[in-house]
């Protein structure tokens, strides 16, 4: 194999399958990008990790076809590293490439590609639009639980009805319900892994231009020269309508970024296990404060605040709190309250076109 390719897109591509590809893996194999000639003008690049499968179609003068197997963090590092524009790689029958630039040449240890698993075909796919993508992303994903005995809740819920597409994500502490108002051909609801949305939320992928495609097992993202593509979940998730309170007692209005920096600033006081800082809330004031009984420091802030209901004292960890108030979008947020160990839902006050919901479990003061 022989071919001469543009660096920048080599090393864009390259970076980003690094991302898909398994650092640990009972399979070594899939520690490779395999690089295939298609035509004597391009060249694909395919990596995967046996749940994700990503392609990358580049330009490329094609002199020599063939195909072979390169460890893909050494191929990225020496890619990044060279000066030159043009990048020009050949492979040999005994698949040792050399990587040649104007003052030097890289000979890399390359494999067959037998043992690479097969591209994915999944014939029954049905098309739906993208336009919901890039929002639901940014305000669901955070909330995906990061615990891998938990599959169900590694990924977003997506419920596709005729005219919305509905998002939930949780980790067991924090929940977010995301509804996006579009017009769907097809109702269905699948559960999507989080390292696939995490690719697209990376900005490599253009989504305004992409096609998205849906099967009983799998979930394609595709563009002219890229395709993304990701087993579903099959495992069942929680039921999120009976966690989130029907009713509550309690509703204050407050402005978030005074919330947030109140919160950012008290927080530092917090013990270092727990994080806690706590809400007083009254008629027309919030009440931030928290305490290290092991260090013996304190911190108190005082924000105004509209307050319908009842006194209440509740307590949340802070952490988890400025990443729910960060991705709020309006200028004032409602929080409704019902009692001190009852979940504590966050919304947004005069949304536009789409609808938040977000819970966060309060902790034991």
């Amino acid at each position: 194999m022989d071919f001469t390719t543009n660096k920048s897109a080599l090393l864009s591509a390259l970076g980003t399958l690094s991302k898909i590809t398994p650092t640990r893996t009972t399979l070594p194999v899939l520690s490779s990008v395999l690089i295939e000639t298609k035509d004597t003008k391009t060249i694909t690049l395919r990596s995967t990790d046996l749940e994700l499968e990503m392609i990358f179609i580049i330009e490329a003068s094609v002199l020599e076809e063939g195909q072979v197997c390169a460890p893909i963090y050494k191929l990225l590092e020496i890619t990044q590293n060279i000066l030159e524009e043009e990048v020009s790689i050949h492979v040999n029958e005994t698949n040792r490439m050399r990587i040649k630039n104007n003052t030097g040449k890289y000979i890399l240890s390359c494999k067959g590609t037998e043992e690479f698993p097969e591209k994915r075909e999944d014939n029954a796919l049905t098309d739906l639009p993208t336009e919901f993508l890039n929002d639901t992303i940014n305000n669901t994903i955070y909330s995906c639980s990061k615990d891998e005995l938990k599959p169900q809740l590694n990924g977003v819920l997506l419920n596709f009805a005729s005219s919305s597409v509905t998002a939930v994500a949780t980790d067991g502490h924090r929940l977010v319900k995301f509804i996006y108002q579009q017009n769907n051909p097809t109702q269905t609801t699948v559960i999507v892994p989080q390292k696939f949305l995490n690719i697209i939320a990376g900005g490599t992928i253009n989504t305004k231009k992409a096609e998205l495609k849906v099967s009983e097992n799998y979930i394609t993202i595709t563009t002219t020269n890229q395709i993304l593509s990701t087993r579903l979940i099959s495992d069942k998730f929680p039921d999120y309508e009976n966690v989130i309170p029907k009713e509550h007692t309690n509703n204050s209005s407050v402005s978030k970024q005074t919330l947030q920096g109140a919160v950012k600033r008290v927080s530092l006081m917090s013990n270092k296990t727990t994080k806690q800082v706590i809400l007083n809330i009254t008629a027309n004031k919030i009440i931030v404060s928290a305490e290290d009984n092991e260090t013996g420091g304190s911190a108190t802030e005082e924000i105004e605040t509209e307050h319908t209901g009842k006194d209440l004292i509740i307590g949340f960890n802070s952490t988890l709190l400025l990443e729910i108030l960060k991705h709020q979008k309006t200028e004032d947020i409602e929080i409704l309250t019902s009692e001190p160990l009852s979940a504590a839902l966050i919304k947004q006050k005069e949304e536009k076109n789409t609808e938040t919901t977000t819970l966060l479990m309060p902790i034991r003061i």
